[in-house]
């Protein structure tokens, strides 16, 4: 009876490890990546991530969808898919039903006609909202195609990050990220995340880059908190730096270049560890509900 009994407790404590390993947590969640249609794109994704024990919230438009969704199921430990969305396409709301049935985390948003705050895309804010999808906003400049032809979408002066307050405010249970942390407000992005618990931004494209020489900059914008000694904020706040996410914005194949660029900036910054450790992926994993 004993032999039977230090088996079974054998084999429970063998099954354990085992169910821990599985969900072992990400060491970085990339928040920010896009759908490519390129050869071997999800084959570099998926094995380069795993080499770095990461995981990336994959966003694709409406062409890509289904690509997107059968790799999330195939490679559900790397992929995380979240749906390119267009604000003033009249089938808006029906977009984000179908992310949300298809079993997406969260929608991209980029380039509306009109300010990310205009009264006219609350309803497809509060669906988002509704079904606890994250919103991936671009803030800041924006690419433009090599061209002579007019448009008016891409519009810097659309994407400002002070849209975001208004947006965080009306929908406090809606996680936003804008991401680029606003380039070139990069100010106003932080004064906007400041009071806004469900606001956050990364510091994708080319701001790390232009800013390599006075990278401890960025203090001067995330300042309060734990940096501040609580000053003008409630007692307790967390460190500013904790406003930030991790993403990369670019091919699979930059991965470790962009993460040693982030870790450059908290370097410079003093950032310390259990607060790099929420910029990478803790924050991401807690919002994403990962591991549950």
């Amino acid at each position: 009876m004993r032999q039977e009994k230090f088996a079974f407790r054998l084999l429970l404590s063998l099954l354990l490890c085992c169910s821990a390993a599985t969900f072992a947590q990400p060491r970085y969640v990339d928040a920010h990546i896009h759908w490519d249609d390129r050869a071997n794109f999800v084959e570099d994704l998926v094995r380069i991530y795993r080499k770095n024990n990461a995981v990336a919230c994959v966003s694709a438009e409406r062409q890509q969808f289904d690509a997107l969704k059968a790799a999330a199921k195939k490679h559900p430990d790397v992929i995380i898919p979240f749906y390119w969305i267009d604000l003033d396409d009249s089938d808006v709301i029906e977009q984000i039903d179908r992310a949300q049935t298809a079993g997406f985390k969260g929608l991209k948003i980029h380039s509306p006609l009109k300010n990310y705050d205009d009264p006219s895309y609350f309803p497809a804010f509060a669906r988002a909202e509704r079904y606890r999808l994250v919103a991936l906003l671009h803030t800041g400049i924006s690419s433009r195609p090599n061209d002579k032809i007019p448009r008016q979408k891409g519009s810097m002066a659309r994407m400002r990050p002070m849209y975001l307050d208004t947006l965080a405010r009306a929908f406090p249970e809606l996680t936003l990220i804008g991401s680029h942390f606003g380039n070139p407000w990069y100010d106003e992005a932080a004064e906007a995340a400041r009071w806004n618990p469900n606001l956050y931004f990364d510091l994708t494209g080319s701001s790390l880059i232009k800013k390599k020489d006075e990278l401890a900059v960025f203090k001067k914008y995330l300042w309060w908190g734990q940096t501040s000694g609580q000053e003008h904020m409630p007692a307790g706040t967390p460190h500013a730096f904790e406003k930030l996410v991790f993403g990369t914005d670019e091919d699979p194949l930059e991965l470790e270049k962009l993460i040693a660029q982030y870790n450059r900036l908290l370097d410079a910054c003093a950032v310390p560890e259990p607060v790099r450790r929420k910029v990478f992926a803790e924050t991401m994993i807690r919002i994403l509900g990962l591991g549950r």
